[in-house]
């Protein structure tokens, strides 16, 4: 969905800046002033999203937080470290000891004593955001719920790199659709490792020490395949199909800027809905047979089979040592798809209640500022 989105900031500064070309000189110019205070208010809104926290009490934490914070904390935090946790996690573990059992076992038997009841198993750490945060900061420390960012980064600003040295604009949706597949595909061991970091317990090595060697790209790569050509495919064909139908048309009428503005909304968030929706089971399937290549010498920080119940073979035994692609889905239970979606859809909500009253904001403002006719 990465690319969607760098897909989306790229067609939306080149709308405001094609809107802005088509200002004539008797119009009225915006104030200096009101472009000052668009952009403050921008800069306020962006460190507002990054510091929505679930899970931390501490308010010098959170201040901390506020102004370090490196992304996007409810997307990046909530929509893939917990999600990609809630992935891999075993629900029903074959291992399991209570930490609180007061049980004394040197305290002699009575009769007259209730027979002792089976405890129970405790949910799974993924049922809440908050307990997945608690956890994560119990066995990693604060920062836990950036783990894998510096992967992120570097496999983003690879992509973003490898991506403008193709020379296909961003109005050409066939061309970015074979581009962004490809690229996708090409960069999947950075996904891999991407994924390794966040299921696994703080290790020594260095981020860019824990990228799988090319070996292992030939076994990743049709999951890959399917999660960014799938992804693509919902997101840009559609994109093309409204760009032939004439959707993307501008009028150069100033009263026909909000109309313009609605439409190119309209016709754009429906494609992105569509490969945020359909990219789910994909990147369900990339996930999990990623973790299933995960070295024998790394621990997971939650739950987790490496086995996917006997269905992966170790390489050392004439086995694949993977899972295959509709084995990662089988056996990824019902009770853990709904946590899942669960998981998925309290990050939607945060960020289009964010992104809302930001836009809200920011929408008033750019009304403001819009050039309007001297009316001489």
């Amino acid at each position: 969905m990465s690319a969607v989105s760098a897909h989306l900031m790229r067609r939306g500064m080149e709308y405001a800046s094609t809107k802005l070309q088509e200002s004539k000189p008797d119009e009225e110019q915006t104030p200096g002033g009101l472009v000052a205070i668009f952009f403050l208010t921008l800069i306020l809104i962006v460190p507002t999203i990054a510091a929505v926290s679930l899970g931390d009490d501490n308010l010098n934490s959170r201040r901390k937080m506020h102004f370090a914070n490196p992304g996007n904390q409810i997307d990046y935090t909530y929509g893939s470290v917990v999600a990609t946790l809630a992935t891999v996690e075993d629900p029903n573990p074959d291992i399991y000891v209570r930490i609180d059992n007061n049980d004394d076992p040197t305290k002699p038997y009575d009769p007259n004593d209730p027979e002792p009841v089976e405890n129970a198993r405790p949910k799974p750490i993924t049922s809440g955001l908050r307990t997945t945060i608690k956890h994560l900061r119990s066995r990693a420390g604060f920062w836990s719920r950036f783990r894998g960012f510096s992967m992120y980064m570097s496999w983003t600003c690879v992509r973003g790199f490898l991506t403008g040295l193709v020379p296909i604009p961003t109005g050409s949706f066939i061309g970015q659709f074979f581009a962004q597949s490809f690229i996708g595909v090409l960069l999947c061991t950075w996904q891999m490792a991407w994924v390794h970091i966040v299921i696994t317990e703080p290790s020594p090595k260095r981020f860019y020490q824990r990228i799988p060697s090319y070996r292992t790209w030939i076994k990743i790569a049709p999951a890959a395949v399917l999660e960014d050509v799938l992804t693509a495919a919902a997101f840009f064909l559609p994109m093309a199909l409204a760009k032939f139908s004439g959707a993307f048309y501008l009028s150069s009428s100033p009263e026909d800027n909000m109309k313009d503005i609605c439409r190119w909304v309209g016709v754009t968030i429906i494609p992105a809905l569509l490969a945020y929706l359909l990219t789910i089971p994909a990147r369900v399937i990339f996930v999990r047979v990623a973790a299933s290549m995960l070295p024998e010498e790394d621990e997971t920080i939650v739950p987790f089979d490496r086995s996917f119940g006997g269905k992966v073979q170790p390489e050392i035994v004439g086995g694949s040592g993977r899972i295959g692609l509709m084995e990662a889905w089988t056996t990824f239970e019902w009770s853990s798809r709904v946590r899942l979606v669960k998981v998925l859809a309290k990050t939607f909500a945060m960020v289009v209640a964010v992104g809302a009253f930001a836009g809200i904001v920011l929408g008033v403002q750019l009304f403001i500022m819009m050039p309007k006719n001297g009316g001489q």
